[in-house]
C-alpha cells in the first residue's frame, strides 16, 4: 500500500468531514501519498492547521494511481465506482460507517443499507454502538473494526476555572442540527433571572479553531443533537475543553457520555428535564465542576496518538506485515514504535 485517496461529499466543517481530514492526517504521517476529492463542490479547502490544500483534487477522471479509497458518504460509492478504471479489491475500499442509521430502509431510500448488505468494503465503526448496529448487516466476508473517535486535544483544551465565576454562567449551545437549545434559552429566561446565565448559540458550523474557541469561553455545554447519534463529537470537545456536559442519550454517545459522571442527561426534547439540569449545575458549582472534571479524564483518556495506531493496524490488516504482528493485537492497545513499520506499510 502506497496511495490512499480520501473522499468527502461537501467541503462544510461538520463532525463527519472533521473525521475524514483526521483520518486523512493519520494517513498522511504514516508516509501515504493522499489526496483529497470532494465530490459535490470544488471550494478549495484549508482546514488549519490541518491544512489539505496542496492535496485537494479536481474531480478526476479515474483513480487507477490510487491503490486505497477511503469514503463515508454512501451517495458518493457510484461516483467512485465509475472511475476505478483499474481492478480494485473490495477490502481496498474503506468505509467509515459514522451513523446507526445505515441500517435504517428509509435513509437513503436503503442505499446505506444496500451497500452494507451486498459489499464487502472494509469498514471502521466510529463507536462500539456504530458495530454492535450494523455487524449483523454486514457480509461475513468483510474487515470491520472499531476506532472510537478521538478529538485533537491540540485544540481542545481547558481554560481552568474551578472556582465559580463572578461573572454570569456561560452557555454554549449549537443550533446546526435542532434549534432545540433556543428553547431552553427562552424557557429559562421566562422563569429564570436574566443575569444569571449567558446563553450563546452557535447558529452555522465553524472551523474547528473557532469551535475550541468559543468552548473554552464557555463553563456549560449544551448537547443539542439529532434523536439517534453514531457518535457526536461536541459533548467530547467540550469535555476535552473541562466545560460541564448537558446530553442526552443518543445511542453513539454511551461510551463517553457517561450519566452523572461525566455529564448530566435529561430526556431527549425534554424541555423541563434540561431547564431543571441546567439549574443543577447554576445551584451546585461543586456539582458543575466534578462533572467537568470528570469529562475532561475521559476525553484524555484516549488520545490521537491511539486512534493513529489503531488505524495503522486496521491498515496492517489490508497489508499484512509479519514483524509488526505484536503491536496490533486486537485485545491490547495499540503502540507504534518503529520506523520500520511505516516502511512496511509503504511496501
Amino acid at each position: 500500500m502506497s496511495s490512499m485517496l480520501f473522499v468527502m461529499p461537501t467541503s462544510a466543517v461538520g463532525g463527519g468531514n472533521v473525521k475524514i481530514i483526521h483520518y486523512l492526517s493519520h494517513a498522511r504521517s504514516l508516509g501515504l501519498r493522499v489526496g483529497l476529492w470532494v465530490t459535490q463542490d470544488n471550494d478549495p479547502i484549508n482546514w488549519s492547521p490541518q491544512s489539505v490544500a496542496d492535496i485537494h483534487i479536481r474531480t478526476p477522471e479515474t483513480l487507477k494511481e490510487w491503490d486505497t479509497i477511503f469514503f463515508t458518504w454512501a451517495p458518493d460509492w457510484p461516483k467512485i465506482s465509475e472511475r476505478l478504471t483499474s481492478p480494485l479489491s473490495e477490502q481496498h475500499i474503506i468505509h467509515i460507517i459514522q451513523h446507526i442509521r445505515h441500517i435504517n430502509p428509509d435513509f437513503l431510500n436503503g442505499y446505506a443499507l444496500h451497500l452494507l448488505q451486498t459489499k464487502a468494503f472494509s469498514r471502521i465503526c466510529v463507536s462500539p454502538e456504530v458495530a454492535e448496529t450494523i455487524t449483523p448487516y454486514v457480509k461475513n466476508t468483510a474487515l470491520m473494526k472499531t476506532i472510537p473517535n478521538v478529538i485533537d486535544t491540540r485544540l481542545f483544551h481547558p481554560t481552568f476555572r474551578w472556582i465559580t465565576p463572578s461573572r454570569p454562567l456561560k452557555v454554549l449551545y449549537a443550533n446546526w442540527k435542532t434549534t432545540f437549545g433556543n428553547r431552553i434559552r427562552d424557557y429559562w429566561q421566562s422563569t429564570h433571572a436574566r443575569d444569571t446565565i449567558i446563553f450563546e448559540s452557535i447558529d452555522h458550523p465553524l472551523s474547528q479553531q473557532a469551535f475550541a474557541h468559543r468552548m473554552r469561553a464557555a463553563d456549560i455545554f449544551i448537547g443539542t443533537p439529532n434523536k439517534t447519534e453514531g457518535f457526536y463529537l461536541a459533548p467530547l470537545e467540550a469535555m476535552a475543553s473541562a466545560v460541564a456536559v448537558i446530553c442526552p442519550d443518543v445511542i453513539g454517545n454511551r461510551s463517553f457520555c457517561l450519566r452523572n459522571v461525566t455529564c448530566l442527561m435529561p430526556v431527549y426534547d425534554d424541555l423541563d428535564g434540561h431547564v431543571s439540569t441546567l439549574r443543577q449545575f447554576l445551584d451546585d458549582p461543586n456539582l458543575r465542576h466534578t462533572i467537568a472534571r470528570n469529562g475532561y479524564q475521559k476525553a484524555r483518556s484516549r488520545q490521537w496518538w491511539d486512534e493513529r495506531g489503531d488505524f495503522l493496524c486496521f491498515l496492517q490488516r489490508l497489508t499484512p506485515i509479519s514483524s509488526t504482528t505484536s503491536h496490533c493485537d486486537e485485545n491490547v492497545a495499540t503502540t507504534v514504535t518503529s520506523h520500520e513499520t511505516m516502511a512496511n506499510l509503504r511496501d
